[in-house]
């Protein structure tokens, strides 16, 4: 119910000091330790019992208030039955006999005594203070804290007599009890001390003599701390009686509390005095006028700030309406985009599985238009080959031909003699025939002899009428070949502008994508077989088309136009050109015939359309160059190795000089149609083809000391200077 204090209490014991204790003369220090028995502590408690702590006079009948003591303190009694009582006192002596002290006394220098005047200072500092000098005044420091030493040894229990011999008791008899009851303690020792040397007292380390002397001291001990500790109690019980005693005097009138009175003409404790202004001159017209102007310019101000502060807040809620429009629209175009390449990526795997299907298909097609116009082009090539050969014969020994001339005739499984490719009859049929074919043309009817004999070098096939070049197969390849092809094709990949409307999309809607994806690039691969199937039977050396009249050009060109991109995709058609046009191109180039001036002239203009496209400095362009190169040599190539082995005839007749001269024409025919290409080829390679052309062609036929032959040279040169130009 009642908290006791925390605070630990400096338990102490009383230090008597007698100051009438006499000036120390014996030859002995004896200190005697007693040991009080558990009855005579008893009775001494019983003594302090029957006095009350707090008492009163016992006026008007009222109870009488006594403080009790709680049985805290009995638990640790140690009961009568196990504790061995000793009465006797022990006395400890010294283990010196007199004789040796005697001899010890009179080895140490003494000092004369202490006079009686200072006998209390030399017992309080008897370790600083000289019994032999007169000292006055307050002690210093090293003198108080001796005294506190001295102090300290007195509450462990020990009596000390100080002796003024000068020399140092050998006797061990130190420890004496300390039989005061007395507990009170100065002031000073209560600061300076914090119980620690009571608490060394009990945990402190001793050394035991023997057995019975350390059951003895533990005892001693056990019994100090329990009295101290009933003691602690007891002064607790003490101080909570008092204060308990007090608040019931005070409750029952013993005191009470005034009570304020609130006078209401006294001045508040928080009043502060109104401040009055000073008196001051009433405000003239002009003053107030300017008052309020000013106060006007002040409100204009404010309004104009506010108003700005208004315009800029709207501002900024309109920057904020139009990025949350822009977030949504970048939203919605973000979901849309999702959609479109998600559809897009599945469209891409189906026509990637649908031209793996057609293609091996549709380059069936073009082998069979390319076996078509290169076995055309193989028969007119060997024809003329013939013709020059024949020619070459009537002024000239061939010994190729001369060989296979001597050849035993081959009979047919029917025995007929087959007819020898050179012999007489053959090279007359051959030349009626170039006569029946030279004369469908009405031209040459009106010609002179001179004239005649060089168109008739010059002539070729392809310079017929056109009616008698068409093919009826390559129409039934264009037609029937090309539907059955895509007779099982949906509509989505039926045609060029269907799969371009798809891709159309990704450049018009999500330019970005497209620009990083290399659209223009990657494109051409999936238009590539649109572009090959329409022009399947095309021939560029024999149909002079341009690329911007083809099909394919108009839809691509469009391909992506829109506000924002009004140009067509030239890089796109650039690289379909490159892909798709030069590739056919170069397929068809080994069935032209270079001596004919209808295909040269459509093989420059061809040329010339790729150079709009592609830079002839681009590998791509340079390689359909070479190709170009390529031709003319092999059908050069038989014509060489055939002058290379022949011999000129002298005395030639008049058959024999026109057979000369229309075989010199025929060979210049080569020189007219590499001049058609002097744009397009490169300079070094028209130089080799016709220096093949001069020197091993045209060279070696002609005589320098002949007349005809100076002529022909003169003819030569003026050739290679056009082709030069």
């Amino acid at each position: 119910m009642f908290k006791k204090s925390s605070r630990t209490k400096n338990i102490r014991r009383k230090i008597e000091v007698t100051d009438d204790e006499p000036t120390a003369t014996e030859e002995e220090v004896v200190i005697k330790k007693t040991i009080t028995s558990l009855a005579e502590k008893k009775k001494k408690k019983e003594a302090k019992k029957a006095i009350p702590a707090l008492s009163f006079d016992q006026e008007e009948n009222e109870e009488e208030f006594q403080i009790k003591k709680t049985n805290k303190g009995r638990k640790l009694q140690i009961r009568e039955d196990l504790i061995q009582l000793n009465d006797q006192p022990e006395i400890v002596t010294s283990s010196y006999d007199a004789e040796t002290l005697n001899k010890l006394r009179a080895a140490t220098p003494s000092i004369r005594s202490v006079s009686s005047g200072d006998a209390l200072l030399h017992e309080k500092f008897p370790s600083v203070v000289n019994p032999t000098i007169q000292t006055t005044g307050i002690p210093d420091a090293s003198a108080i804290l001796a005294a506190k030493k001295k102090r300290e040894q007195m509450r462990k229990g020990f009596t000390i007599t100080e002796q003024d011999d000068g020399f140092i008791p050998l006797d061990d008899n130190n420890e004496t009890e300390d039989t005061s009851g007395s507990r009170l303690v100065r002031e000073e020792d209560d600061i300076a001390d914090d119980g620690e040397a009571e608490l060394d007292k009990y945990v402190g380390g001793s050394f035991t003599i023997n057995q019975g002397k350390a059951k003895f001291i533990e005892k001693e001990r056990r019994e100090g701390v329990r009295e101290m500790i009933e003691e602690a109690e007891k002064d607790d019980e003490q101080s909570e009686d008092m204060g308990r005693w007090e608040e019931d005097m005070i409750k029952y009138g013993g005191a009470r509390t005034q009570r304020k009175e609130n006078d209401p003409f006294a001045i508040p404790t928080n009043y502060k005095q109104a401040q009055v202004p000073e008196s001051s001159v009433l405000p003239t017209l002009a003053d107030v006028k300017s008052s309020l102007s000013l106060a006007t310019n002040d409100l204009t101000f404010s309004t104009k700030q506010h108003e700005q502060n208004l315009a800029e807040t709207q501002r900024s809620m309109d920057t904020l309406k139009r990025t949350e429009e822009d977030v949504e629209k970048e939203i919605e175009r973000g979901g849309g985009r999702y959609n479109y390449f998600q559809d897009l990526a599945q469209y891409v795997n189906d026509l990637g599985e649908f031209l793996d299907a057609k293609f091996p298909e549709l380059e069936k097609l073009e082998e069979q238009v390319h076996d078509l116009v290169a076995s055309e082009t193989e028969i007119i090539l060997s024809r003329h080959w013939q013709d020059n050969a024949d020619d070459l014969l009537l002024f000239a020994d061939i010994q190729q031909l001369d060989e296979e001339m001597e050849e035993e005739e081959n009979v047919d499984e029917f025995g007929r003699v087959k007819e020898l490719r050179n012999s007489d009859a053959a090279r007359r049929r051959r030349k009626e025939e170039r006569k029946q074919r030279m004369s469908r043309q009405a031209d040459l009817a009106e010609e002179s002899v001179e004239d005649l004999i060089k168109e008739q070098g010059l002539w070729t096939d392809d310079e017929m009428q056109d009616d008698e070049q068409k093919d009826n197969k390559l129409q039934a390849i264009e037609t029937a070949g090309i539907e059955a092809l895509m007779e099982d094709v949906s509509e989505e990949f039926r045609s060029l502008g269907a799969v371009k409307e798809k891709f159309e999309a990704w450049k018009t809607t999500y330019y970005e994508d497209y620009q990083k994806a290399f659209g223009s690039l990657s494109l051409p691969g999936a238009f590539e077989f649109y572009i090959r199937l329409e022009l399947i039977t095309w021939n560029p050396f024999l149909d002079p088309a341009e690329f911007d009249s083809m099909e394919w050009h108009k839809i691509l060109s469009e391909y992506g136009l829109s506000s924002e991109h009004e140009d067509p995709d030239t890089e796109m058609l650039n690289k379909v050109v490159e892909k798709s046009m030069i590739k056919k191109i170069k397929s068809l180039l080994d069935t032209l015939n270079v001596r004919s001036s209808r295909q040269m002239r459509y093989a420059s203009q061809v040329m010339e359309q790729v150079s709009y496209y592609i830079d002839p400095s681009e590998k791509a362009y340079k390689e359909l160059a070479n190709e170009f190169v390529d031709v003319f040599q092999r059908q050069m190539s038989r014509i060489v190795e055939m002058v290379e082995k022949s011999s000129l005839i002298s005395n030639l007749d008049k058959e024999g000089t026109e057979a000369k001269k229309r075989f010199f024409w025929s060979q210049c025919k080569y020189l007219k149609t590499l001049a058609l290409l002097r744009r397009q080829l490169p300079k070094d390679q028209l130089r080799s083809l016709s220096h093949t052309i001069t020197t091993k062609i045209l060279a070696p036929i002609l005589i320098q000391n002949n007349e005809l032959d100076v002529q022909l040279q003169d003819e030569m040169q003026s050739m290679l200077s056009i082709l030069q130009k």
